[in-house]
């Protein structure tokens, strides 16, 4: 019985593989989507920022960045839209919890 219910398993995890294996190749337009979202990961990554953090919650820049804004001359970067706006309700507050 322990080796039949061992057969069985194996058998799930290989079908499993190659089922995995078999997926077809991305639509061209998800091709296109990839390269201009990494065209644009590539151009922020080359911008300078006034912090290393999100001013909002904290989060480093390194870990991922899909937004800015500029306040006072000086360049911030975000994580998410909803932590701009969240920075963009009151930038003083956020940027003395920074220091």
């Amino acid at each position: 019985m322990r080796m039949l219910t061992l057969l069985v398993t194996l058998g799930l995890i290989v079908s499993s593989c190659q089922e995995n294996s078999t997926q077809p190749a991305p639509a061209p337009e998800n091709k296109a989507m990839a390269a201009q979202a990494e065209a644009v990961d590539s151009t922020l990554a080359k911008l300078s920022f006034a912090s290393k953090k999100d001013p909002s919650c904290g989060m480093p820049l390194k870990a991922g960045l899909t937004d800015t804004s500029s306040y006072k001359g000086k360049l911030y970067g975000f994580c998410s839209k909803e932590c701009k706006e969240d920075f963009l309700k009151d930038p003083e507050a956020h940027l003395a919890a920074l220091k």
